[in-house]
Parts: C-alpha cells; sequence; structure tokens
C-alpha cells in the first residue's frame, strides 16, 4: 500500500502546482484585460475588442479554475470518499463551456462588420499585439508542463491567443504598408472565433469523457491484462473496471482468479506494482 500512498502524495503535489500556475496567469490576464480594452476603444479594432471580449471571459473562467484546483486539493471526506480530484476536471468543462460560448459572442459582433466595415488604427493595433505577445508568452510558458485538465485547457487557449496576438501583428502591418482593407480585420476575429470553437470544443470532449468514466487514453487495457495474468499463480482476470478522477489518476476494481494456496500479498503487491505504472492511486482486488 505504500505505492499507493506515494502515488496520492504526487497527485496533491499535481494540483499543488497546478494552483500555482493557474493564479500566475490569472493576474497576467487580468492586468492584459485593462490594457486590451483601452487599446480596442483607442484603435476601433473588432479583432481587439474580439480579443477583449475572450481574455476578459477568459479571466474569469481562469478565476473558476484557480478556485477549483484548490478544492481539488483537499483530502478524501465522508460526502467525497474519493476526494475532490474531480472538482479540477470541473473547472475544464465550465472554462471550456464558457470559451466556446464568448466566441459565438466575437460572432455576432464580427459577422455584421463584414457589411460596414470600419477604419481602425493600424499603428495602435502594432503596439497592442506586441504587448498581448509579451503577456501570451509568459503565461504559455508557465502552463507548458502542466499535467492537470485544467492546466491543459488553459494552456491551449493561451497558446491560441498568441496566435491570435501574432495574426492582429501582421493584420497591423499589412494595414500600415497598404493602408485600411475593408473587411480584414473582421475577417480575422471570425477565423480567432472558429479556432476557438474548434479547440475549445475538442478539451471539452475530452473532459466530458472523464466524466463519463471512460478508459483513459493512456491506459491499454489488453496490455495491462496480460502483465496481470502472466504473474505466477494468477489464472485470469474475471471482472475489471478503470476510470480516470481527473484526466491524471485512475480508479480500479478488478476480480482475480488465482491458485489455490498461492501467496496472496504477493500478488497483489505484483498487481500494485503493474498499476503504478498507469497512475492508478486507488485498487479494489477480489480474489477467487
Amino acid at each position: 500500500m505504500t505505492n499507493i500512498k506515494t502515488m496520492r502524495i504526487d497527485t496533491h503535489h499535481h494540483h499543488k502546482k497546478a494552483g500555482e500556475n493557474l493564479a500566475f496567469v490569472f493576474f497576467m490576464n487580468l492586468a492584459f484585460n485593462i490594457i486590451v480594452i483601452i487599446g480596442a476603444l483607442a484603435t476601433n479594432s473588432m479583432a481587439i475588442l474580439a480579443d477583449f471580449i475572450h481574455d476578459a471571459a477568459d479571466t474569469i473562467s481562469i478565476a473558476i479554475a484557480w478556485i477549483l484546483e484548490k478544492v481539488s486539493q483537499k483530502d478524501s471526506s465522508d460526502s467525497y470518499s474519493y476526494g475532490y480530484q474531480r472538482f479540477s476536471i470541473l473547472g475544464a468543462v465550465i472554462i471550456s463551456v464558457f470559451v466556446i460560448f464568448m466566441a459565438f459572442v466575437i460572432l455576432s459582433e464580427a459577422i455584421p462588420r463584414l457589411f460596414s466595415p470600419e477604419g481602425v488604427d493600424a499603428g495602435g493595433m502594432l503596439m497592442v499585439s506586441i504587448v498581448g505577445l509579451i503577456f501570451k508568452s509568459l503565461s504559455v510558458y508557465r502552463l507548458h508542463k502542466g499535467e492537470t485538465f485544467n492546466e491543459k485547457a488553459i494552456f491551449f487557449h493561451q497558446l491560441g491567443d498568441i496566435f491570435e496576438w501574432l495574426t492582429i501583428l501582421v493584420l497591423s502591418i499589412i494595414l500600415i504598408i497598404w493602408g485600411d482593407i475593408p473587411y480584414i480585420d473582421a475577417l480575422v476575429s471570425i477565423g480567432i472565433a472558429f479556432w476557438l470553437i474548434f479547440n475549445l470544443g475538442r478539451n471539452l470532449y475530452k473532459s466530458i469523457e472523464v466524466l463519463l468514466q471512460k478508459t483513459p487514453d493512456n491506459f491499454d487495457v489488453e496490455e495491462f491484462k496480460q502483465s496481470i495474468e502472466s504473474i505466477d499463480g494468477v489464472n485470469a482476470i474475471d471482472d475489471f473496471h478503470i476510470w480516470s478522477l481527473d484526466g491524471i489518476d485512475s480508479v480500479m476494481t478488478l476480480k482475480v482468479d488465482i491458485d489455490f494456496g498461492k501467496n496472496i500479498a504477493e500478488i497483489k503487491n505484483e498487481i500494485y506494482e503493474i498499476s503504478n505504472r498507469y497512475h492508478v492511486v486507488d485498487i479494489t482486488i477480489e480474489f477467487e
């Protein structure tokens, strides 16, 4: 059982580190929101305003993710016997739904601009995009080694922001060199919205899979069963279930048919050793 306890300690470390990372990204986004709204109003850029709308949504969703990540570090209780790790995946679902919704808000603002384009301040766009790239790059660097779904959701979103601001940077240079081009600002904001819907939709799908107790993606069921059945004294696995708590750590139950008279303690230890390779933090074994 020592190995299982060690895995639980590692789990708390993952979520503690995730909480620190999300706190850093939250305050970075909060500061940047102020810069972006000033830049959007000053430049009259729909692309920058679109980014402000989803950046504001970012900040709110990151705050929610941060809070839920803190909750996920709590030890198990009578009410939550498996602990609070799933609050982390709940945060990922909330983030994804919220940002997808805000992406549709961006589309509702940008599409009318296609029919009545307005002039923008290209020089101001250039300055805001440079600041945006700096802020977002710092956030991405902080999150790039994150393991929780919460961190991954925020990471991919912040990475998307880098591409957005890089696009706005290129757009501003084009406008400076060739002058105002109708429709291009609105088209960029529409592209940003569709990028968000696609990537956050994919993250939402993965998060829901965890909540529906799908077998973890990194878990090879056949390979695991073969490893267990190769243990001396084990005849077969009669019943087997595994599900993920938060996209990292998993829980397993299994019934094992063994030869009469074999050392049950040794077989258990071997099963624990094999299971630890798959981030299984809680195992229930029934011998037959």
